[in-house]
Parts: structure tokens; sequence; C-alpha cells
């Protein structure tokens, strides 16, 4: 199951497994076995590594998607509220998206 995950995750993002086993300092042959076998039972260390290495939290390996989703959805819920509350509206959004953007790449 986990496997299955991790290597959604890593053929969405276009890695391959030596780039990702690479990318988490595993072994290509263990992260192989991971994806392939469901009796290998990686340690909450190696699911970081290769969390870290996808650019995810192991919550995203671990959880379900739709989990995800819907745990994303009440976060951008209440972080639009907490800007009603703020008298922010969506121009005000718009221009600090844009300055995230422009620190983000400076």
């Amino acid at each position: 199951m986990i496997g299955n995950r991790i290597k959604q995750l890593r053929e969405k993002r276009g890695y391959t497994l030596t780039k990702l086993a690479q990318e988490a300092q595993i072994s290509k042959s263990y992260l192989s076995n991971l994806e392939r076998k469901p009796t290998v039972n990686p340690s909450l260390y190696i699911l970081s590594k290769i969390a870290a290495a996808l650019g995810i939290t192991t919550d995203h390996l671990i959880k379900p998607e739709q989990l995800i989703q819907s745990e994303t959805k009440n976060e951008w819920t209440e972080f639009l509220h907490e800007a009603e509350k703020a008298s922010m509206n969506k121009v005000d959004l718009l221009k600090f998206h844009h300055y995230l953007g422009t620190k983000k790449g400076g």
C-alpha cells in the first residue's frame, strides 16, 4: 500500500527509481522492493527521507489522498475566513500572492 503511494508520487514528479533513491539517500534496490512488495515495512526515518526527497510531508505518504485533500480544503477555508475577518478582498490576496512569488524567486 505505502509502496504504491511512493511509486505514484515518484512517477507524478517524473522521478526514476535511481533519482529518488539518490535524493533520499537510500539504495535503489530497497526503494524498488518497497514499491513492489507489500511486506516491506519502512521505518519512519526512511519515510521521512523519501518524503523530503519528494518535497512532501510524511502525512502525504501515509494518509489516503482523499483525507489529505479534505484537510487541505479545510485549511484553505480557514485561511480565507481569516482573510475575510481581516477585511482582505480578492485584490489584496492576489497582491499578496504576487508578493510571495517575487520573494520566492528572488
